[in-house]
């Protein structure tokens, strides 16, 4: 993208008159050399498109407006699943536009800026569809000549990668650096043949693509320098480094085949977009135990695989069940009921994989097509990680001292969860969370990431600090519930790519015990207290009555304990609902922070010094 300042009220006041009646212009999703890109509504059709613009001004030159008209017709032509379509191409009251498909997402350039380098399947998978975007185009004799992370669109729902920008395609001008020093192209992924003006094929845009691989896999690009012409001299004369030189984790069936797409003459590199796909297809089999293990291992025996998807079912059910409530009291729409998985469906999940082994990758696919949130199939398997080595995931307790535990605590809720919505991009929210959480006077300590990037669904999981000072904000989640971690996932609003959802949430299952075990302590003193009691009113009555000393002593210990016992349900459900408290707390908090950082460019100033061993990681 280019550095011109954002459409102007005055500018989009004007293109929403001059479009009236057809398109109905919502926002600006960006702008780059070949004009400006907004969210709008076809009104004909009633759907969302993607509209690029040629301002008045830049359509005044004869070559720039050509330009601009060639990437519509370029694109008209090409119809693929992994190529953004065209729509229309028209001129109206002076601007010159074309309507395409609106990808609702990421391109793959915003997703390694906020991440950094991608997970090696991630990354196989993307350039694979890419690649056969690109096989298409070449088959119909258009080159792209400007592939790069921006021109690759991610899509939300579906993760599909989608090609977009055939804005200098099939240019049929040379050199790729004009006289006024405009680059046609971009000059980190040129290919040497398009950095010094030669003539071009479909290769040049797989030298492109390695470069993203590259980039996706290591974090950095193959050539980089401080000016245009320099990184040009680069492409066109040196030998870029090895993959695995400077990133030595990728696997080596894949930095050999990126390495491949970098040779400088076109000859050595892959001949078409199929043979670079299914290169990357056999470089993925080598990437099959990079799957998430659990305790060294890429499987799960039967028994794990069905507690994994009972325990994420459970999670899913009391996290609907109290999004119900809370609808049902705000009285503002209905909800559809969860799906659960019972324990014959999960046996007979058709994983491909055989009944005693489930590949960890089977196992959280078959959750999710079971309509299982991926972000309850993360927690259930990190509890499955806290088991020793051998120990299936089974229930805690047995049936008989789970309805025990059940009727003493006076509720069978297992799992407290709390969200709220905020009204910004996921990245934001995360980066204000980040500074939050950790920083006094919460200093949570960050102990692991489930699943992936928390922007890709990944669950964030927290250690709760000890008590510190008075200030301390974790009372009675840490001591009352004793439940020492809480997770925190990230996910995006449905229709909605400006807002996110934070969801805090802790595993009681983890305090029952404690909790049983205070309030048998509890209930002993009292019956021992109770005892103690009665034998002094025992002794009064014998003075009075010769009464025998059993009975007020076991009366009195009957009497106190059995208050004691009675207590402890009202006691419990009142102790989870300051935690909850503490958790909704913590996520005003990260509200509270957001908004102060956007208005002062800083956090509030923190009430307590962070702990030591909590550091603050800022994503």
């Amino acid at each position: 993208m280019s550095n011109q300042p954002e459409t102007t009220p005055t500018e989009l006041a004007a293109l929403r008159v001059a479009l009236s009646g057809q398109y109905a212009i919502q926002r600006e999703l960006g702008r780059g050399g070949m004009g400006i890109v907004l969210l709008a509504r076809d009104e004909r059709l009633d759907r969302a498109v993607a509209l690029k613009v040629l301002p008045p001004a830049l359509a005044e030159a004869g070559e720039t407006r050509e330009r601009f008209l060639r990437e519509a017709r370029m694109a008209a032509q090409l119809s693929h699943p992994n190529i953004v379509p065209v729509y229309r191409a028209d001129e109206i009251g002076g601007y010159a536009f074309f309507a395409m498909g609106f990808v609702e997402g990421e391109s793959l350039g915003d997703r390694i800026r906020d991440r950094g380098s991608l997970p090696a399947a991630e990354v196989v998978r993307i350039l694979r569809e890419v690649a056969w975007a690109l096989a298409y185009a070449h088959a119909r004799g258009i080159v792209h000549r400007d592939v790069k992370p921006d021109n690759i669109l991610l899509e939300r729902a579906s993760s599909r990668a989608i090609v977009t920008d055939f804005g200098i395609a099939r240019a049929d001008f040379n050199p790729a650096l004009t006289q006024d020093g405009y680059v046609l192209g971009t000059v980190h992924y040129m290919s040497p043949e398009q950095s010094s003006g030669d003539v071009l094929d479909g290769r040049s845009d797989l030298y492109a693509l390695g470069c993203i691989g590259f980039y996706a896999l290591s974090g950095r690009l193959p050539f980089e320098g401080t000016s245009p012409q320099a990184i040009l001299v680069a492409h066109a004369t040196k030998e870029p480094p090895a993959l695995r030189s400077v990133a030595p984790e990728v696997p080596t069936a894949l930095a050999a085949v990126i390495d491949r797409c970098l040779r400088k003459h076109p000859d050595e590199r892959f001949a078409t977009g199929e043979e670079l796909a299914d290169a990357l297809a056999k470089a993925l089999e080598h990437l099959e135990h990079d799957v998430r293990d659990v305790g060294g291992k890429d499987t799960l025996n039967s028994d794990d695989a069905m507690a994994v998807w009972r325990r994420a079912a459970e999670l899913q059910a009391e996290a609907a069940a109290r999004l119900e409530t809370r609808m049902r009291a705000n009285d503002t729409r209905a909800l559809a009921a969860p799906q659960e998985l019972s324990g014959d469906q999960g046996s007979n999940n058709a994983t491909g994989a055989p009944t005693d082994a489930y590949r960890l990758r089977d196992v959280e696919a078959a959750a999710i097509e079971a309509g299982i949130s991926q972000r309850f199939v993360m927690l259930a398997l990190d509890e499955l990680r806290a088991k020793p080595s051998g120990q299936a995931l089974a229930p805690s307790m047995s049936p008989r001292r789970e309805r025990l535990t059940t009727r003493l605590l006076g509720t069978a809720q297992r799992t407290l969860s709390v969200s709220r919505t905020f009204r910004a991009p996921p990245r934001t929210v995360l980066q204000s969370l980040g500074r939050t959480l950790q920083g006094a006077p919460w200093s949570l300590a960050l102990r692991d990431t489930l699943g992936g990037h928390p922007l890709d669904g990944g669950v964030l999981v927290f250690d709760l600090p000890a008590m510190a000072d008075a200030n301390y904000k974790w009372t009675y989640t840490r001591y009352g519930v004793y439940v020492p971690q809480v997770r925190v996932s990230l996910s995006a609003v449905p229709g909605d790519s400006r807002s996110c959802e934070v969801t805090m949430t802790i595993d009681l299952r983890r305090g029952l015990m404690a909790n049983i075990a205070s309030w048998l302590a509890v209930s002993s003193g009292s019956s021992l207290g109770g005892g103690a009691l009665g034998l002094v009113l025992g002794k009064k009555l014998l003075a009075l009555g010769g009464v025998a000393l059993m009975g007020p002593m076991l009366g009195g210990a009957v009497v106190l304990g059995g208050i004691t016992i009675a207590s402890v349900a009202p006691m419990y459900r009142w102790g989870l609902r300051k935690a909850e408290g503490e958790l909704l707390a913590a996520l005003a908090a990260i509200d509270v922070a957001m908004r102060a950082f956007d208005i002062f460019g800083e956090t509030p100033p923190a009430v307590a010094t962070p702990r030591a061993d909590a550091p603050i990681i800022v994503p």
